[in-house]
């Protein structure tokens, strides 16, 4: 796998494009804006400890100990995203912020150490979500809390084209109920698995949108080959949540205080159409 995200899909180049459509120090949906809204709801305090998993090139670490005063720890398995991610945490001299290349599915934790587990758009790459997310709740401290978003699935089988995109990238997907009922048996109280694909949708509205407005920087700053797949990639995602295909959640759960108290999922689906 990591050969595969630092020869391909997150080659050095690839990531400094895909950085262009989704904002300065972001990899994944919405940026700055769905990092803002989901790391302000978490209410860090100064001083927490933060486990940044699949921590890309930082942005989400540097805003949670810039904006909340957090100590984070980032781990990415791509040593690409990684080195960039220390070399900004050096020009910035971040000292709240560290960065490590590992893969967190194997990598020891310690035990009950975080406060919070932060994860956006990477669990996907893991078969076994349940054997990972009994990890992560094992690093949280008693009470401590855990915020994921990640691609899903209708739940149906798929169409052959959204089966070979979901091949040709490695992920193992599941439905919003799904991986809330892989939280539940990994362990975690107060589940809530929330479908937000109508924000997924707006957010890839804004950034195709801003994608285009900057053409001419993009192709000048890479190719039109290079604007054209990633504006062919944007469209094709498009076209998936349209077909009702790829969703996209946001799941919110806690470790329990007591060893043994599991709390049931919860979490009305919202409807990418509803929105």
């Amino acid at each position: 796998m990591r050969h595969f995200l630092d020869n391909q899909q997150y080659n050095t180049a690839g990531i400094l494009r895909y950085e262009k459509v989704f904002g300065a120090g972001f990899v994944s949906t919405g940026g700055a804006a769905t990092t803002a809204a989901f790391v302000d709801a978490l209410a860090l305090r100064p001083g927490d400890a933060v486990l940044d998993v699949g921590c890309g090139i930082g942005g989400g670490a540097f805003y949670m100990a810039a904006r909340h005063g957090a100590r984070v720890h980032g781990v990415d398995l791509s040593v690409n995203m990684v080195l960039l991610a220390m070399a900004r945490a050096a020009d910035a001299r971040a000292d709240a912020v560290s960065f490590e290349i590992a893969d967190v599915a194997t990598v020891p934790l310690p035990a009950a150490a975080y406060d919070v587990v932060y994860s956006r758009d990477t669990i996907l790459h893991v078969a076994d979500k349940k054997a990972l997310l009994e990890r992560l709740c094992a690093a949280l401290k008693p009470g401590g809390r855990l915020l994921v978003t990640d691609y899903c699935s209708s739940g149906d089988p798929p169409s052959p084209e959204f089966g070979a995109y979901i091949a040709q990238r490695g992920y193992h997907l599941l439905s919003v109920p799904d991986y809330g009922a892989a939280l539940c048996a990994a362990g975690f109280a107060d589940v809530e698995a929330d479908d937000r694909t109508w924000q997924f949708k707006a957010a890839l509205d804004a950034e195709l949108a801003r994608a285009r407005e900057g053409k001419a920087a993009f192709v000048a700053e890479f190719s039109e080959a290079d604007y054209d797949a990633v504006v062919g990639g944007w469209e094709d995602k498009l076209r998936r949540v349209a077909a009702g295909e790829q969703r996209w959640g946001l799941f919110t759960a806690r470790r329990p205080a007591e060893v043994g108290h599991v709390g049931a999922a919860t979490g009305a689906a919202n409807g990418a159409n509803g929105h």
